[in-house]
C-alpha cells in the first residue's frame, strides 16, 4: 500500500517539469506583487480619503467659524448700536438738562445783580495832578456817570471816550472796585504855547491842539505866527513842521536865560526863527544850531553891558561868525574874534 501511494505522488512530482515549476513560481510572484500594489494603492487610496476628510472637517470648521465669527460681527455691531443709541440718548438728556439748569442759573443772576442791583454805584474817585473841584464836576458830567447806578452795567470804554472828548485830559483810565465804587485817573495837559494863524488856540507841550483860548487858563504863554491859512491836505506838512519847529525852540531855551522871558516866536518862510522877548528886544536865530547861539547872545549881552553900548534891541544871529546889533547911529558889527575874549565863568550859569 505504501508503495503504491509512493509511486502515485512521485508519477504526480514527474508530471511537472522544472519550466513548469518555474512558470508557475512566477505566477505566484505576479500575484504577491499584484498584491503588494493593490495594498499600496489601497494605503494610498486610503490616505488620500483621510486627506480628503481632513480637508472636509477642516473646510466644515472653517466654515463654522467664519460662519460664527459673522455671527460674532453681527452681535458686536448689534451691541454697538444699541450702544451708541444709549449713549446719544443720554447725552441728548444731559443736553436739554444743562440748557434747563443755565437757563433758571441765567434768570436768576439777572435777577439779582442786575434787576435788584446788589452793586450799586456810591462814590466816583477822580484823581489828576493840579485838578480841582470845578474841573472834576466838569468830569463827571461828561462820564454821564449817576449814584445809584449798577457797577456791572457801567460801559468802562464808553467812560473813556466820554472823558476824553474834552481835548484838556489825556492818559484817561477807568475801573471799576466792587463793590460800590468807579475810578477815574487822568492828566491834563500843559500849555506849551498860543498858535496864532488868524484865531488863537493853546498848544500843549507835544504839539496837540487843546482848543481855544479863554480867560481861566490865561494868555501867558509865548505865541506861536507866521504859521498862516488853512490846513489843507499840500500845507499841512508845512503847518505841522513850523509849529514843531517853535516847540522844539522853546525846549531848547527851557535852561536859558530866555526863559519866562518870550513873547512871540516868529517862523519864517525859510523856518527860520525869530524871537521877541517881553521888553520888545528882537533876536533872529535863524536856521542852524539854537545851542550855540544862546552861547552866542549870552557872550554878547554881557559884552554889551561891558562897554555900556546902547542898542536898538535888535540882535542877529544869521551868521555863522558875527553877531549884528543895531545902535542908534545904525548897525555895528561884531568882528568873529569877540567870542575870545575872557569872561568870568558865572557867564555860562
Amino acid at each position: 500500500m505504501f508503495n503504491k501511494n509512493s509511486n502515485k505522488k512521485k508519477g504526480d512530482i514527474k508530471k511537472y517539469g522544472s519550466d513548469k515549476f518555474h512558470i508557475q513560481n512566477e505566477s505566484i510572484k505576479k500575484k504577491k506583487e499584484n498584491k503588494k500594489v493593490k495594498n499600496i494603492e489601497k494605503i494610498i487610496n486610503n490616505k488620500n480619503e483621510n486627506k480628503n476628510r481632513n480637508n472636509n472637517i477642516n473646510n466644515n470648521l472653517a466654515n463654522r467659524n467664519s460662519d460664527s465669527n459673522l455671527n460674532n460681527k453681527k452681535k458686536n455691531k448689534n451691541k454697538n448700536n444699541d450702544f451708541n443709541f444709549i449713549k446719544t440718548i443720554y447725552v441728548i438728556g444731559f443736553i436739554v438738562a444743562s440748557a434747563v439748569i443755565i437757563y433758571f442759573a441765567y434768570n436768576k443772576i439777572n435777577y439779582y445783580f442786575f434787576n435788584k442791583k446788589i452793586f450799586k454805584l456810591k462814590r466816583i474817585i477822580i484823581k489828576g495832578v493840579k485838578i480841582n473841584k470845578k474841573e472834576k464836576l466838569k468830569i463827571l458830567k461828561l462820564s454821564s456817570l449817576y449814584y445809584g447806578e449798577n457797577l456791572i452795567n457801567i460801559n468802562l470804554k464808553r467812560i473813556t471816550r466820554l472823558v476824553a472828548s474834552d481835548r484838556w485830559y489825556k492818559d484817561i483810565t477807568v475801573y471799576r472796585k466792587y463793590p460800590d465804587e468807579i475810578f477815574i485817573l487822568l492828566k491834563r495837559r500843559k500849555i506849551g504855547a498860543i498858535l496864532n494863524d488868524g484865531k488863537l488856540y493853546y498848544l500843549s507841550r507835544a504839539g496837540f491842539v487843546i482848543g481855544k483860548i479863554n480867560g481861566e487858563a490865561g494868555y501867558d504863554y509865548p505865541v506861536i505866527t507866521g504859521i498862516t491859512g488853512n490846513i489843507t491836505s499840500k500845507n499841512v506838512g508845512y503847518y505841522l513842521s513850523g509849529i514843531n519847529k517853535a516847540l522844539s525852540f522853546l525846549r531848547t531855551i527851557k535852561h536859558s536865560y530866555l526863559k519866562g522871558k518870550l513873547n512871540e516866536i516868529h517862523i519864517q518862510k525859510d523856518k527860520g526863527i525869530v524871537a521877541y522877548t517881553n521888553s520888545g528886544e528882537e533876536i533872529k536865530f535863524g536856521n542852524g544850531n539854537i545851542k550855540n547861539k544862546l552861547k552866542t547872545l549870552k557872550m554878547l549881552q554881557y559884552e554889551i553891558k561891558k562897554i555900556n553900548l546902547k542898542y536898538d534891541g535888535y540882535i542877529n544871529l544869521e551868521y555863522k561868525n558875527e553877531a549884528v546889533v543895531k545902535v542908534n547911529s545904525g548897525s555895528r558889527v561884531l568882528p568873529a574874534n569877540y567870542k575870545k575874549i575872557i569872561i568870568p565863568p558865572d557867564i555860562w550859569k
